[in-house]
């Protein structure tokens, strides 16, 4: 394999295989291993991003789980950075899903002690961060 790649191999479920083979298809997509490679990027691309955030930051965080997952692991992680949680919103939805969305406001470290905290939860399905405003105006 002259372009330096490594072979790496992981289990997913069948869901995000289906998922998987339409975005392949979709986003036209030589393979699976290079719509891969794009999501890979885009993740390092959000935590280089959120790394470099310093000062207050003003955030959304919406997360999407199963109501019959892990969820004392989000309340944990909740009530240790309340301080930064402005806003919260809870309900459910498709049955057996629940969504929150949270809007949080404090310094840079905290907000990603928050993120990370709640990516360290095994059963959330999808987490999406987006930064409103950045430093003290």
């Amino acid at each position: 394999m002259g372009l330096g790649l490594t072979i790496i191999t992981f289990s997913v479920p069948q869901e995000l295989e289906r998922d998987l083979n339409d975005a392949v298809k979709r986003m036209g997509f030589i393979s699976r291993s290079e719509a891969i490679r794009h999501a890979l990027r885009l993740l390092a691309s959000e935590l280089r991003s959120l790394d470099r955030l310093t000062g207050k930051v003003l955030a959304v965080i919406a997360v999407v789980y199963g109501k019959n997952s892990e969820k004392t692991r989000v309340c944990k992680v909740q009530h240790e950075y309340g301080d930064v949680i402005n806003a919260y919103f809870h309900a459910h939805i498709e049955g057996e899903r629940c969504v929150e969305i949270m809007v949080v406001h404090g310094e840079a470290d905290r907000v990603r002690g928050f993120i990370s905290g709640l990516r360290a939860s095994r059963d959330l399905e999808q987490m999406r961060v987006v930064v409103l405003d950045q430093g003290e105006k």
